[in-house]
């Protein structure tokens, strides 16, 4: 499995956990037959991908209304 991973990635935001698990994922699925294991596995990172893309979301949200608020303040 480690020939599918050439460089170091960074991992700055969910994002980039999203990218990462997805390429997980996608190399646990191709490898082989589906095991007891490895469905254990996929469904924990499955939840932690899931967990991932909320928290993505809250935090566009939250810099919008951040950007919002900040917006308005200047404007007093």
């Amino acid at each position: 499995m480690n020939e599918h991973f050439t460089k170091n990635i960074r991992i700055n935001k969910p994002q980039d956990i999203r990218r990462l698990l997805a390429k997980v994922i996608n190399i646990l699925l191709q490898d082989g037959e589906m095991t007891i294991d490895k469905a254990k596995t996929l469904a924990t990172l499955s939840n932690t991908a899931l967990k991932s893309m909320e928290l993505g979301e809250l935090a566009e949200r939250l810099d919008k209304i951040e950007a919002q608020l900040s917006k308005e303040a200047a404007n007093k």
